[in-house]
């Protein structure tokens, strides 16, 4: 085994940082052609990355759904005595939010909106399809809630309503 201050480079001939760690790691195992074994790990890794990629969206995204409901509990449990002398107390509840699902729309998807000038002022109808999750409506209410301080209703299946959360 490499002792005290040698190190790979030492010596007459000299390595590269990675044969220099299969080296060390060899030695301090005891398995000999670990660097075999790693480029197999490898190999298996970058063939199960866009599965492992699958599963790793759904679950961001439950996630944000339970700290979002964390954060309102938490910010309702904070604020019941404001809520008797305030007419909106959830105002801070609903900035928070909408700012944390419009980084997450714009970190992990690039989620932009385009046209909100064209919103009437009054009462409007946004007619948009989405798939499997309502995440694209989320992305779109807290946006909108940034750019114009609206909020935003929803006409949805009895389905949605029937999930939990």
């Amino acid at each position: 085994m490499t002792g005290g201050n040698a190190s790979c480079t030492a010596g007459p001939t000299s390595m590269s940082y990675l044969t220099c760690l299969i080296y060390v790691l060899e030695e301090w195992t005891g398995v000999e052609h670990i660097g075999d074994y790693l480029s197999y790990a490898f190999y298996i890794l970058w063939v199960l990355f866009p599965l492992l990629l699958v599963f790793v969206l759904p679950g961001v995204i439950v996630i944000l759904f339970y700290v979002s409901i964390l954060l309102l509990h938490i910010y309702k449990r904070k604020n019941e005595l404001k809520e008797a002398y305030s007419h909106d107390v959830w105002m801070g509840a609903r900035e928070m939010l909408a700012t944390l699902w419009d980084g997450h729309g714009r970190i992990w998807h690039g989620y932009e909106l385009h046209g909100v000038e064209n919103i009437p002022q009054g009462p409007g109808l946004v007619v948009f399809y989405h798939g499997a999750t309502p995440v694209d409506y989320i992305y779109f209410s807290a946006r909108l809630h940034i750019m114009k301080k609206r909020r935003c209703s929803v006409v949805a299946d009895h389905f949605v309503f029937r999930l939990p959360g």
